[in-house]
């Protein structure tokens, strides 16, 4: 199931105002990770997180998949020799996350929201 997309933006204020304009959703957190600013706005079977946009990721983006338990999709995953490129990461909120990175080096996510059983 998406659980959201991610987009670097050249100013978060100004890109969060935007998209509470022009589509039906509202700011729900931000919170610091590494050093970086991250909001979430949600809508009706969506999420948007805005990010700043680094040097090293100018231009891309990536997508994010819920999972129920981001430990039980790497074991998943590295079964069909699939090997993650960034993390398991817990963050401030609760979550844990993992990244994998496409054919064409898009970014994966699988976050898990909640805790697994």
């Amino acid at each position: 199931m998406l659980h959201h997309i991610g987009l670097y933006v050249g100013d978060m204020k100004t890109s969060c105002d935007f998209y509470e304009k022009i589509l039906p959703i509202e700011k729900k957190e931000s919170f610091m990770w590494n050093d970086t600013e991250l909001i979430f706005l949600v809508g009706k079977g969506y999420q948007l997180e805005l990010m700043p946009i680094l040097e090293d990721h100018a231009g891309f983006s990536h997508i994010a998949f819920s999972v129920i338990s981001v430990t039980e999709k790497i074991n998943e995953l590295s079964q069909k020799e699939i090997f993650l490129a960034e993390g398991p990461y817990d963050l401030p909120n609760g979550w844990r996350t993992v990244f994998y990175e496409g054919p064409d080096g898009e970014e994966i996510e699988f976050i898990q929201t909640s805790p697994s059983n």
